[in-house]
C-alpha cells in the first residue's frame, strides 16, 4: 500500500479557480506560482516575548507584532505564500492541519511517512441560532461539517484510504462528521477512548447521535475496518506505517496518556482516576469530557498535545479532590503545540494545566461564541503560568469578543482565524503555523508564523 501522495500544485488549479473564480485566479498568477513546502527554515531567533514572534498577516485578528520593530529574515521567507494556496506536505514533513467548519472539531494529520489520521470530525446539528450568527458555519451552511472536512482532505490530494480514525469521546460535535467523510475516504484503523466498554461511566454522551454513529461504525467493521482498544500508556500503538527501514521511527512517536478516566503514570503504570472517584463518591457516572482520549505526538524536539475535551476534578482513593486536567497535563510535560482542552471553554485550560505544558502555540477549534472565552485566554497568556512567547490561533472569533479581547490588551498574541495548519519540518527542530481562509474553499495562506523548538 503506498502513502498519501500529495497533488502538484499545477493540478489544484481546479480548486482553486472554482472557489476563488478565474478572475481572482490570475490575479494570483496562478497556482504555479507557489513555492512547494520544503524543509523550511528555521526562525531567526527563539521566541522570547509574546509580541515579538516572527508574524506575517494580510487578515483576521492579528496583526504584525510590533514589540519586535522589524520582521526576521526566516519571516521573510514566508512572505511571498501570502494570498497563494497551501504548498501542500511533503515527505519528512508533519502536517497537522485544524480544519474549522464552525460545528465542530476536526483534526487531520499526514505523518513523515506519509501516514494519516482523522482525529475527531464533528457536526452539531443543534447549534442554538445566536451561536450560528456569532460564529456561521464555514465556509458557509450549505453542507455539513463533515463534509466540508472530506472536501478539505480531498483538496490535499490524500489517497483514499486514511490509515488511523480516532474519536476522543461520545460528544456529537467530535464525531458525527465521520459518516459523511467516509463516503469518500476508507478508514482501515479504528480507536475511541472506551471500547470494549462502549457507554462505561456514561453521563452525557449526545445519545441519538451516538446511535446513529455505532450504527454506521457496524458498517464500517463490515467491511473491514479494524477495531482496537485504545491502550492508555501505549507508545506507538498508533504508528509509522511507510517506514519500513526506520527513517523516522527514532525520532517520530505516539504516546496514548490518557482515555476514559485511566491515566498513564509516566512510567511503567496506570492509575483508573475513574475508578477511584466512583469509589469514593458513589458517582453514578462521569461527565463525558472528562473521559476523552488524550495524545502526545513527538517529532525530534517537536511535540504536541491533543486531549478532546478534557476538563474537571475527581476525588482520590485518599478522599481528596483534585484538577484531572492537571494531573494529565503534568504526565505529558512541556509542549511546542498544545490543542485547547474542550475549546479553551472557560471549565478548561486551568492554570495547572497550562503551567504544566506551557507551549509556544495554542491552537482551539471554535463553534461557540463562549469558546473564545477571556478567563482562559488570560490563563493561557499569564507570564505567571509560564515565561515566554506563546500565541492563540482560534478557528473563529466573534467581532464582540475581539472587542474584549482588544480591551484587555490580548489582541496582540492571537493568530488569524480560520484553518490551523502546523508544519514541523523534516526532524522537528522547527515549525510554522500557517493560517488558511475558511470563508472559502481556496486553500489561502492569510498568515505565517515561524518557531524554533528550543
Amino acid at each position: 500500500m503506498e502513502p498519501i501522495l500529495t497533488k502538484p500544485i499545477s493540478d489544484r488549479r481546479e480548486f482553486i479557480r472554482d472557489a476563488l473564480g478565474a478572475a481572482a485566479l490570475g490575479a494570483l498568477g496562478g497556482c504555479n506560482a507557489v513555492k512547494p513546502g520544503g524543509s523550511g527554515a528555521a526562525a531567526a531567533s527563539p521566541i522570547s516575548a509574546i509580541n515579538t514572534a516572527s508574524t506575517i498577516s494580510t487578515e483576521g485578528t492579528a496583526g504584525t507584532a510590533s514589540a519586535a520593530g522589524s520582521t526576521t529574515a526566516a519571516a521573510k521567507s514566508s512572505e511571498d505564500l501570502i494570498g497563494y494556496p497551501y504548498p501542500g506536505w511533503t515527505p519528512g514533513e508533519l502536517d497537522i492541519h485544524l480544519i474549522h467548519t464552525g460545528t465542530g472539531e476536526n483534526t487531520f494529520m499526514i505523518f513523515p511517512d506519509g501516514t494519516t489520521m482523522l482525529l475527531d470530525c464533528g457536526y452539531n446539528r443543534r447549534r442554538p441560532p445566536d451561536y450560528a450568527d456569532a460564529i456561521p458555519p464555514a465556509p458557509d451552511g450549505t453542507r455539513r461539517g463533515g463534509e466540508w472536512v472530506r472536501r478539505y482532505i480531498e483538496r490535499l490530494g490524500a489517497r483514499r484510504e486514511i490509515d488511523y480514525l480516532v474519536v476522543s469521546h461520545w460528544h456529537a460535535d467530535h464525531f458525527a462528521g465521520i459518516p459523511d467523510v467516509s463516503r469518500t475516504f476508507r478508514f482501515l484503523n479504528y480507536y475511541d477512548h472506551q471500547y470494549p466498554d462502549v457507554g462505561k461511566y456514561r453521563l452525557n454522551a449526545d445519545m441519538w447521535d451516538f446511535e446513529q454513529f455505532q450504527s454506521w461504525l457496524t458498517t464500517a467493521l463490515g467491511r473491514g475496518m479494524k477495531r482496537e482498544p485504545f491502550n492508555v500508556g501505549a507508545l506507538n500503538q498508533i504508528r509509522l506505517r511507510f517506514d519500513p527501514w526506520g527513517k523516522y521511527g527514532e525520532s517520530f512517536s505516539i504516546r496514548n496518556i490518557a482515555a476514559n478516566g485511566v491515566v498513564w503514570d509516566g512510567k511503567d503504570g496506570l492509575v483508573d482516576c475513574a475508578a477511584e472517584h466512583v469509589k469514593a463518591t458513589g458517582a453514578t457516572g462521569i461527565q463525558e469530557n472528562m473521559l476523552s482520549s488524550v495524545l502526545l505526538i513527538r517529532y525530534g524536539a517537536f511535540s504536541y498535545f491533543t486531549g478532546g475535551d478534557l476538563e474537571g476534578g475527581f476525588v482520590g482513593a485518599d478522599g481528596k479532590s483534585y484538577l484531572y486536567e492537571a494531573r494529565v497535563g503534568e504526565v505529558a510535560g512541556p509542549v511546542q503545540v498544545c490543542k485547547t482542552n474542550h475549546h479553551a471553554y472557560w471549565t478548561a485550560m486551568q492554570d495547572g494545566f497550562v503551567k504544566a505544558v506551557r507551549p509556544k502555540l495554542f491552537v482551539s477549534s471554535s463553534w461557540s461564541p463562549n469558546q473564545q472565552n477571556l478567563e482562559s485566554l488570560k490563563r493561557m497568556m499569564s507570564p505567571e503560568n509560564y515565561k515566554g512567547a506563546r500565541i492563540v490561533a482560534y478557528g473563529a472569533i466573534p467581532d464582540f469578543r475581539m472587542r474584549e479581547f482588544r480591551e484587555n490588551g490580548l489582541d496582540g498574541c492571537l493568530a488569524p482565524a480560520g484553518h490551523s495548519v502546523v508544519k514541523v519540518e523534516p526532524g522537528g527542530a522547527a515549525f510554522k503555523l500557517y493560517t488558511l481562509s475558511a470563508a472559502d474553499e481556496s486553500m489561502r495562506v492569510i498568515g505565517v508564523r515561524e518557531f524554533t523548538c528550543v
